[in-house]
């Protein structure tokens, strides 16, 4: 998947902020450019999504984003449609190309790729919807995924996002076994479950969802183990302690994520699933 970076520039946008199930998409979709047209107005470039909260945090109905239709006009906004203005910025962005619930694994990948390249995620993360389901084949949708961000050559330590504290006295320490990693291929996602655990899937494939505990091994060193406050990607202007958010740094960077289970093969030890905020390659720990 390529990841590059650009300038998103300045523009305007009629929006509309909502709380509920993303499956309303459409409806607000369309809602917003029956009235951008109903105004005589033109629309220059299509429909995004701004989420300012995750599937994997809150139940369906609680799901908070803005649905925007960028326009060319003057217009002013009326009920629930807000006229805003998007200032210029900068954004690392890739173009996903299948269903649209596979577009979670590029999230993943693109976490990655702004770890190991440096740059600071400063907003709410965005998907612009390049086509539709109502014209081609859900194997066939594009969704440009985008990440405003602060360079790397930007930051320095003291406009970080991250506070760290020194912590003197020495832990216990317990163990913890690797059984299996995150395998992403074909823009599908898989847990490989090493041998000596494989007979403890047995059954697993009669649910509909598994909690994977994963550890976030790229965060793994004696720093990010002293990182205990941040500011959320969702929330970018509010400090909170790391206990109070999904970080994955933290003292024991061990992450959670409820999956939805799509296949499992107890023999080879492969569970495919949907729905993973962890990199390629993830220790699974449980």
């Amino acid at each position: 998947m390529k990841i590059d970076s650009k300038t998103i520039e300045e523009k305007q946008v009629a929006s509309i902020s909502y709380i509920g199930p993303v499956e309303d998409m459409g409806e607000l979709i369309g809602e917003l450019t029956g009235w951008i047209m109903s105004k005589g107005l033109v629309i220059n470039e299509p429909p995004f999504v701004v989420y300012y909260t995750s599937p994997m945090d809150v139940a369906p109905e609680k799901m908070e984003y803005d649905v925007g239709i960028p326009f060319k006009g003057q217009v002013k906004g009326e009920g629930r449609i807000k006229i805003k203005v998007m200032p210029q910025h900068q954004v690392i962005f890739s173009i996903y190309h299948g269903p649209y619930h596979g577009v979670v694994s590029a999230y993943g990948i693109m976490m990655e790729h702004l770890f190991k390249e440096g740059g600071e995620m400063i907003g709410a993360p965005r998907e612009i919807y390049l086509n539709s389901p109502q014209d081609v084949n859900e194997n066939e949708l594009l969704t440009e995924i985008q990440f405003p961000i602060v360079p790397d050559s930007c930051q320095d330590e003291t406009r970080s996002g991250i506070e760290f504290f020194d912590i003197q006295k020495t832990p216990e320490t317990y163990k913890i076994f690797k059984i299996g990693q995150v395998v992403m291929k074909n823009s599908k996602t898989y847990l490989k479950i090493s041998e000596p655990y494989r007979p403890g899937l047995k059954h697993l494939a009669e649910f509909s969802h598994v909690m994977v505990f994963w550890w976030a091994d790229k965060f793994d060193n004696a720093k990010y183990r002293t990182a205990l406050r941040t500011h959320p990607p969702y929330a970018t202007n509010h400090l909170a302690g790391v206990f109070a958010t999904r970080a994955e740094y933290r003292p024991n960077p061990l992450a959670l994520t409820t999956c939805k289970l799509i296949d499992v093969n107890e023999k080879e030890g492969i569970v495919e699933i949907t729905g993973i905020d962890a990199f390629d390659g993830t220790p699974i720990i449980d």
